[in-house]
């Protein structure tokens, strides 16, 4: 079988499709891989080792400080957050990684609400899993019921609850969303949610070129390139070599006036003519100089918002904004979404 493409040349085994020790998750990693626009799902960059390396990363860089503004904004909010919600309440936190800013929120919702569950949801099972542990013993009375999963999975895991859920979407990962997907989905999510529920995402507002090419440059590396690539040869038995791959990013500014963020372009680029074999499954791909693998399925990464945009998002999904929290320097913001048939407010 071959995979058609302007410049790039796939060979495919005949059975490729039919490996029974290849989960059906990994085999759709295959096809990103052997599409025309080559790409890697969202969901399969953090393994265990990856969300543990971009966890140091993201409290530690000096330049990529998306995490401490969201940690600045939950220091003076958490309380506000978690008063959105009556008791008993469920916690449920989309793309938890090490929850650690999550803390914040925890502790608050401990103070208000007493006694609390709350539910991570991230692909990175075992890694949740033992941050799961970890909060159970530093906080006595949570309970903590990690869900391994994709974002979906997880608000229909949790959507026929009946206690109020509090769904957090921190680190700006709603925007990694496509953009030609990312207004359905929240209707999705809409669907499943009821009028005592809310939604609160944490977006970027950061259009400084020069800033975001630091934030997002050569210190990701470790993660988006060497990584990933391991990651690559261990489940398919590969050979790639990530010192003849290159990780790349660029920035896609889109008038403030229209509904389309600007935002970020990732990808990993071909240092040259090359040919990987991914020997588990019968795969053989041929690089062209210059050739990339892009990360995600759409053309975006890290959307980078205003306040007008959210505006207009919450109302083609089916919310409104029930209030929303900028740091001081107005380049971050957690807001707060509400059905829409419940709230009716809107961002200046």
């Amino acid at each position: 079988m071959n995979v058609p493409s302007s410049d790039v040349t796939t060979t495919v085994s005949d059975d490729v499709m039919k490996h029974d020790d290849v989960p059906d998750e990994l085999m759709s990693v295959v096809t990103s891989l052997t599409s025309p626009r080559r790409y890697v799902p969202q969901w399969y960059v953090y393994d265990t080792r990856g969300s543990e390396l971009c966890e140091q990363l993201v409290q530690k860089s000096k330049t990529y400080k998306v995490w401490q503004h969201e940690f600045s904004i939950l220091q003076t909010r958490a309380d506000d957050i978690a008063g959105k919600v009556s008791s008993p309440a469920v916690l449920v936190d989309l793309g938890s990684g090490g929850s650690s800013k999550t803390r914040l929120v925890i502790e608050a919702m401990r103070k208000r609400h007493g006694r609390l569950t709350f539910v991570p949801v991230d692909m990175a099972k075992e890694f949740i899993e033992a941050c799961g542990r970890q909060l159970e013993t530093d906080y006595p009375g949570l309970t903590v019921e990690p869900f391994g999963g994709l974002y979906m999975d997880g608000v229909r895991h949790v959507a026929a609850r009946k206690e109020p859920k509090l769904l957090l979407w921190f680190g700006n990962s709603f925007s990694n969303i496509s953009i030609h997907d990312q207004v359905q989905m929240l209707q999705e999510i809409r669907a499943q949610l009821n009028e005592r529920d809310r939604l609160v995402l944490g977006v970027d507002m950061n259009t400084d070129r020069e800033a975001l090419s630091q934030a997002y440059g050569e210190q990701w590396t470790p993660i988006w390139r060497d990584n990933l690539i391991s990651r690559f040869n261990k489940d398919f038995d590969g050979n790639m070599d990530a010192e003849k791959f290159e990780y790349r990013c660029e920035f896609v500014e889109n008038p403030p006036s229209g509904d389309t963020p600007s935002y970020i372009v990732k990808s990993l680029t071909s240092l040259g003519k090359q040919w990987v074999r991914f020997e588990k499954i019968g795969l053989d791909i041929d690089f062209e100089d210059g050739e990339k693998i892009y990360f995600y399925e759409g053309p975006n990464t890290s959307c980078k918002w205003n306040l007008r945009q959210l505006r207009r998002l919450a109302e083609k999904s089916g919310f409104a904004v029930d209030e929303h929290w900028t740091n001081d320097e107005e380049n971050y913001c957690v807001i707060c979404l509400a059905p829409a048939n419940i709230i009716h407010t809107s961002l200046p």
